[in-house]
């Protein structure tokens, strides 16, 4: 059973052994801050506050260019980083099946500190125009920056976590793929739900998903 992700009991299996293939990837960690780097299986990677990369960021930009852009521009940036990430970690892991692709995705997030992943049971990712995913994030970064100020948003603030995960899953299934926040913590809601489907289908499937939860 993973303790990294938590997923459908259909998946278990492919998800624990995700757990461990990633585990294993991130155990090789070094840090060198006489060079200035920290290196996990042969990459480099950089350690960035939360708070700087979605508050002082999104503020700023909210400034300048107003809301609607903000979000926009941070949602596609980590889109384009959710599916370069999940395109080299295929390559070194040597991930072809698109399900197993994906798996490496949640653990991967929670490594990385973005956030936890519970995928509910009516998810049903699949390479086609049907696929359909929903999952809670319990402790995003984004809704905990907003929590330890004692802060309160008005609409759903995960858009990091929203498009890391949709550009991580467009490239496992082959499709172009969204996400979108339908709950948020920093809202007030108990939950940071999101619901993911092609990019064609988000609305409708947002749609369906609010109707059949009354």
């Amino acid at each position: 059973m993973a303790l990294t992700v938590k997923v459908p009991a259909q998946f278990e299996e492919i998800f624990a052994e995700a757990e461990r293939r990633v585990g294993e990837y991130f155990s090789s960690m070094r840090r060198d801050p006489t060079q200035g780097v920290i290196n996990i299986a042969g990459e480099r990677y950089i350690l960035v506050r939360g708070e700087s990369i979605f508050i002082t960021l999104r503020d700023k930009m909210t400034t300048d260019f107003g809301r609607e852009v903000a979000e926009s521009f941070l949602y596609d940036l980590a889109k384009t980083l959710g599916r370069g990430d999940a395109q080299r970690f295929a390559e070194k892991m040597g991930l072809s099946d698109p399900v197993h692709k994906l798996s490496a995705g949640p653990v991967h997030f929670s490594h990385t500190g973005w956030a936890f992943v519970d995928i509910l049971p009516e998810s049903r990712p699949s390479p086609d125009r049907d696929y359909f995913l929903v999952y809670d994030h319990p402790n995003t970064f984004e809704s905990a920056s907003y929590q330890s100020k004692n802060m309160r948003s008005e609409h759903p603030v995960c858009l990091f976590s929203a498009g890391y995960s949709a550009g991580w899953c467009s490239f496992s299934f082959g499709l172009n793929l969204d996400a979108r926040e339908i709950q948020c913590l920093a809202r007030g809601d108990p939950h940071c739900r999101f619901v993911m489907a092609p990019a064609d289908r988000i609305e409708e499937r947002i749609r369906e998903y609010l109707s059949s939860a009354k």
